[in-house]
């Protein structure tokens, strides 16, 4: 797995673009990616506009092109698969991230879990488990939801969710 990393972003990043913090940087947005993977399978279904998602929202959030923000994925999705728990990627996330962009991660996870128009209980479950991990409080993580539904029902993607508050 460290191997197929380091090609990656060998690859894909100039040599005179990386900084002494870059393989921070590539870890992290391994971890956010897995988490938001993790997220798009919590109601054991892999919908189309749940990865449109997150591919959108990491390549927003971490600059990336659309191939490399592939990639990331593509790589994310084996580190999910061997990962036995959430704890491993929000340890590395709480280690490197403020707090605003702790908050960011919840409201991308939110943008996954709301992207198919339907919040199954597993997927509220999941992003409240993560936002706990991550010590985001109570008040910021309904911000978030409500930030990504207003967002979703203005491009009228999205019903009524209020009753799940």
């Amino acid at each position: 797995m460290i191997e197929a990393i380091k090609r990656f972003y060998e690859s894909h990043m100039s040599p005179t673009a990386e900084t002494e913090g870059a393989p921070a940087q590539h870890r992290l947005e391994l971890a956010t990616s897995a988490l938001l993977i993790e997220m798009a399978q919590a109601d054991n279904q892999r919908h189309s506009m749940e990865f449109q998602a997150i591919h959108d929202g990491i390549m927003e959030v971490f600059e990336l092109t659309p191939e490399e923000t592939a990639e990331v994925i593509e790589l994310a999705d084996q580190e999910a698969h061997e990962a036995t728990d959430h704890f491993e990627f929000t340890n590395l996330i709480n280690e490197q991230y403020d707090y605003a962009l702790k908050c960011q991660v919840v409201e991308l996870l939110w943008r996954v879990c709301l992207a198919d128009s339907e919040m199954d209980r597993y997927e509220e479950q999941l992003v409240r488990k993560i936002a706990e991990l991550l010590h985001v409080e109570h008040g910021d993580f309904i911000a978030a939801k409500l930030r990504v539904q207003r967002q979703y029902s203005a491009n009228a993607h999205l019903g009524d969710y209020e009753d799940y508050e």
